[in-house]
């Protein structure tokens, strides 16, 4: 367990786990290029910044995710909002879960979705990728957008139960054929 008034900055060669909750109201950069990191117990960060391979991440409320490159899957599981103040660049699938109740703003204009993003659960969902996106399987509450500078396509089934918009830029293909959507509520192309 460790609890600080600030931040919180750890550089390491190996893996990162934690075995006690953190506390850390500033923002907490974790620099472990090609290494796990997996900080899932019962933490309260402020923002988290990470570099690694196999990222887990939970925060009993809300969590801002600061600047972020992860080479392989990326796992955000929050009891609040997940925002973004930086820009992620994941190569491996991510999954993020908020709890029905609370929103997922990732709009940072570069950020790169490799892989699938996946919605485990959230309210009002926006997503930013600089390129194409692949949307997983999800489960929206509220609202789900958008935005790429490339093809949206699905690998999963999205449930989503507010309106859903999507703009994938002039001349990019929009492509969510799952046999399981199911879209409450209008479906808008703003472009594509």
């Amino acid at each position: 367990a460790l609890t600080t008034t600030g931040d919180l900055t750890v550089t390491a060669g190996g893996a990162v786990t934690d075995s006690g909750t953190l506390v850390i109201p500033g923002t907490t950069t974790i620099s472990a290029s090609g290494q796990a990191v997996t900080l899932d117990s019962s933490n309260d960060f402020g923002t988290a910044a990470i570099t690694g391979a196999n990222v887990a991440v939970t925060d009993t409320n809300a969590i801002i995710l600061g600047a972020s490159t992860v080479t392989g899957t990326y796992d955000v599981t929050a009891g609040g909002a997940i925002t973004d103040s930086g820009t992620q660049e994941i190569t491996g699938v991510t999954t993020l879960e908020a709890g029905s109740g609370n929103d997922i703003t990732l709009d940072t204009s570069t950020n790169n979705f490799a892989a699938a993003v996946v919605i485990t659960s959230g309210n009002n969902v926006a997503i930013t990728d600089e390129d194409a996106i692949v949307l997983g399987a999800s489960t929206v509450s509220g609202t789900y957008g958008i935005t790429a500078a490339g093809a949206v396509t699905d690998t999963g089934a999205l449930a989503i139960t507010g309106v859903t918009t999507i703009a994938a830029g002039s001349g990019n293909n929009i492509t969510l054929d799952h046999t399981s959507n199911n879209f409450q509520a209008a479906v808008q192309i703003t472009s594509g």
